[in-house]
């Protein structure tokens, strides 16, 4: 009788102690799948100029300060230019003296030449004009080119931007005498900006210019920028052993400055379908080996089965799956999967979108694109 009694019960308390385990399942997906060096680069600008003046002289006017922001050719000061108008006043009267002499030599010459041909003068005479008609057009030559260095002079008493930039230092003020070795401004330009990144050498051969890389600021946590790389320096440190990689990036908003940090994900060995998974469903034995349970439907209760994957790259919370008999129709176990055994009942309590990084955008976009999934 008590063995009857165990026999009877025993199926009612081996379903009591095995209930079906709950679960959270994930679909195979595939997306684009490439690998991120992250590191952290510094902005700085690729135009960086301490402007100095092309004549000395004593600041008349200072017509901006730091922070201003200003185009190619806009006049930034101005020198004394009284004595430079003058000399250039000096010039041209030498200039219109010369030219009235070349004019009354040239008449002579004219005159000469009608002389000798009665023979009321010697030749050497017709000679002489024609030499003095020649003396005076080198003379005349001369002063002009005189004329246009006082006006090259007087001009450069005005300081012009040599490009659009934004004023970071006035070094100089009114009333200052200054010379060519004198630095009046400094001016950065801030419309592109130049990102430097430390690469390690293990990664130099494979970066190149352009290369896809994701930037983000910490001045603007929310923003990832998406740009190429545009330049690779073939010298690096030795001290380091990094080699600079550059990335020029427009910043027509100014919303970014020199100085800023950034933080830099380079993205290498792009593969276009890649089969993904979380890595929480990768379950590794002791032997190295690694599976994944797979969902089963069956009549009554879901059951799992085991099958064995090879891991490739890892990206963020996915890793790739480069050999298994997967399926982009199955449900792999990515919660509850510890404890698992062969042909185990279990209870989906959750089906998890595959939460996949988006495909590589286009350079300059800065929007999220989702990933395709099946």
């Amino acid at each position: 009788f008590c063995l009857f009694w165990l026999y009877a019960c025993s199926p009612v308390v081996f379903a009591q102690d095995n209930p079906p385990v709950p679960v959270a399942v994930v679909r195979v997906a595939v997306a684009p799948m490439y690998e991120e060096i992250p590191l952290t680069a510094t902005v700085t600008t690729p135009r960086l100029s301490r402007i100095s003046p092309r004549v000395a002289g004593l600041v008349a006017e200072v017509l901006v300060d730091a922070g201003d922001l200003v185009r190619k050719d806009d006049t930034l000061l101005r020198l004394d230019e009284v004595l430079a108008r003058i000399e250039l006043q000096q010039s041209r009267a030498q200039l219109e003296e010369a030219r009235a002499r070349l004019k009354e030599a040239k008449r002579q010459n004219a005159e000469a030449a009608e002389l000798v041909k009665t023979k009321n003068i010697p030749s050497t005479t017709y000679e002489a004009s024609i030499a003095e008609v020649e003396i005076n057009e080198a003379t005349v030559a001369r002063l002009k080119a005189a004329y246009e260095m006082q006006q090259e002079i007087l001009a450069r008493h005005d300081i012009l931007a040599p490009f659009d930039g934004a004023v970071t230092g006035k070094l100089v003020e009114a009333g200052e005498w200054v010379d060519t070795r004198t630095a009046l401004f400094e001016l950065v330009q801030i419309d592109v900006l130049r990102i430097d990144i430390p690469l390690p050498q293990y990664y130099y051969n494979y970066v190149d210019v352009g290369t896809p890389v994701s930037i983000r600021f910490d001045s603007l946590p929310a923003r990832v920028f998406n740009e190429r790389i545009t330049r690779k320096v073939p010298m690096g440190s030795a001290s380091a052993r990094t080699f600079p990689v550059r990335i020029d990036m427009k910043n027509e908003d100014f919303i970014i400055a020199p100085g800023m940090s950034a933080r830099v994900s380079i993205r290498l060995q792009q593969t276009d379908r890649a089969v993904l998974l979380p890595r929480d469903a990768i379950v590794r034995k002791p032997d190295g080996s690694e599976l994944v349970w797979v969902l089963e439907q069956g009549p009554d209760t879901p059951r799992v089965r085991s099958m064995r994957v090879r891991t490739g790259r890892t990206f963020r919370d996915n890793v790739e799956i480069v050999d298994s008999a997967l399926q982009l129709d199955d449900l792999v176990v990515v919660r509850g999967n510890e404890i698992l055994t062969k042909n185990q009942a279990v209870r989906v309590a959750e089906i998890i979108e595959p939460d996949l990084h988006p495909g590589t955008p286009a350079a300059g976009e800065t929007a999220d694109v989702k990933p395709e999934s099946l």
